[in-house]
């Protein structure tokens, strides 16, 4: 094991401004102050440019006219944002555009939602007046919907009544599954912790795979991060999967929609 000494004058050759040690309990930390120091290691910016072959031009040019733009996402996140007066929640992706540049998409419209089966037995009218006693006072704002659709455990040959609860926010979907949990109703689409997962998964987002984003809003100069140089707000419905690299072979060449940009720029 390195001891502080030797770490200090590992440290110590040119970059007491870059790191600095700390001791924490039993251990040492190295802490980063977040400066450059490899001078010589091309940034991305530089990479970029040395593979753009006209690129940039032509993403520059869709973006001026709000024109359909390939994108790759590679990670995604839920998160909530206030919109139009009210939290919302919304789908951040992560991944790069056609130049190779990151990029930021965050997708609005999206519904928060998980179900309650209809007990056999009982009307949907007489379930939902149960529902509504148990999350009136708990959930500030709510809707519920009629539904029909299969059990996702067994076997059934017809379809069965749930109750569709729709609500803000993420923390409100929580509260209310726990609540309608604990007085005996049994729920579906009610993953606690990884809804952004379920909306990835329900509306065939793909990672690692050529989007199409259409109908955004594009925050320059006005963005979020300062790791990503293009953010766009965009409608989930105007989110969809590349299927035919060809209806966009006008404005972006195939052999650019053809190489794996998340790996390695070639």
């Amino acid at each position: 094991m390195i001891e502080h000494s030797e770490l200090s004058k590992f440290l110590s050759f040119d970059a007491p401004a870059l790191f600095h040690l700390e001791a924490e309990k039993d251990k040492i930390v190295i802490r980063y102050s977040g400066k450059k120091y490899l001078t010589d290691i091309p940034t991305l910016d530089d990479i970029v440019a040395g593979n753009d072959e006209g690129l940039t031009s032509n993403l520059n040019d869709a973006l001026s006219s709000c024109e359909k733009i390939p994108f790759m996402a590679i990670d995604s996140e839920g998160s909530t944002e206030k919109i139009k007066g009210m939290y919302r929640y919304v789908l951040r992706l992560y991944g790069r555009l056609i130049n190779g540049q990151k990029a930021l998409v965050t997708l609005i419209g999206i519904q928060v939602f998980f179900d309650i089966l209809v007990p056999d037995g009982e009307t949907p009218d007489k379930c939902e007046e149960k529902v509504n006693k148990i999350l009136s006072s708990i959930v500030k704002s709510y809707k519920i919907e009629h539904i029909k659709a299969f059990p996702f455990h067994g076997y059934h040959t017809e379809k069965k009544t749930y109750l569709r609860i729709y609500t803000n926010s993420t923390g409100s979907r929580k509260t209310a599954i726990k609540a309608v949990q604990d007085n005996n109703f049994e729920t579906a689409s009610d993953d606690l912790y990884s809804f952004h997962r379920k909306v990835v998964r329900e509306n065939g987002i793909q990672l690692s795979g050529w989007s199409i984003i259409n109908k955004y809003i594009y925050k320059q100069g006005k963005g979020t991060s300062p790791l990503y140089k293009y953010e766009f707000d965009v409608s989930i419905k105007d989110f969809c999967l590349l299927e035919d690299i060809t209806t966009i072979s006008d404005r972006f060449p195939i052999s650019a929609l053809l190489r794996d940009r998340t790996l390695v720029l070639t």
